[in-house]
């Protein structure tokens, strides 16, 4: 007989080893698309005021209120802040000028305190 010949009266034996089978994982599905976010506004603060009769303006780039307000203070009583949006002037809306009246007339602003005191 061959050394590669196989005997064909005999049952083949076959492993208990119960054979492997591999799962492919489906992958996760991708996420919702989110809608891109809306832009910030490029939203900055100045302060004007005016002076024997003429409008005048502190040409400083604030980035807050406080800033803004802090600013006008040492220009007397007649300051007022106003916000440039993509440098368009605009008012205040009534949110922010709340803020700037807090700081202005506020009892625990210590700036507001002394700037009374140098007014008097």
């Amino acid at each position: 007989m061959r050394a590669n010949a196989r005997r064909t009266s005999r049952p083949r034996k076959f492993s208990k080893r119960k054979s492997k089978k591999y799962r492919s994982l489906e992958p996760p599905p991708p996420p919702p698309p989110t809608p891109p976010a809306p832009p910030l506004p490029n939203v900055c603060y100045e302060v004007g005021w005016t002076d024997s009769w003429s409008h005048r303006r502190c040409l400083h780039v604030h980035w807050t209120l406080l800033e803004a307000a802090e600013c006008g203070m040492q220009h007397g009583c007649g300051w007022y802040v106003f916000a440039s949006e993509d440098g368009v002037p605009r008012q205040l809306n009534d949110a922010e000028e709340e803020i700037v009246n807090r700081f202005r007339f506020g009892k625990d602003n210590p700036s507001a305190r002394r700037q009374m005191k140098l007014n008097r």
